[in-house]
């Protein structure tokens, strides 16, 4: 058990996206969680179930996909020091 299979597409606030890369090609793009569970197949998906069903974009690859959270908040270095 690991994250993909016990998150679904409706499980991921709004706001996030997800990142899809090609395995083939490399081609990355990033997609919305609740549109992808608006698609028919996809509705109650788990994220594992969906990246088997879906395919790269670029033109003429169609090579399998691997699924990631984006995170895109806002990060700050450390600040500290030794004492």
């Amino acid at each position: 058990m690991n994250w993909r299979t016990e998150l679904q597409l409706t499980d991921i606030g709004e706001g996030e996206r997800l990142e899809v890369t090609c395995r083939i090609c490399g081609h990355t793009r990033y997609e919305d969680p609740q549109e992808l569970a608006q698609r028919p197949g996809l509705e109650f998906s788990y994220l594992d179930e969906a990246e088997a069903q879906l395919i790269c974009h670029r033109r003429g690859c169609r090579g399998a996909v691997r699924l990631a959270l984006s995170m895109e908040t806002e990060t700050e270095g450390f600040i500290g020091g030794l004492a």
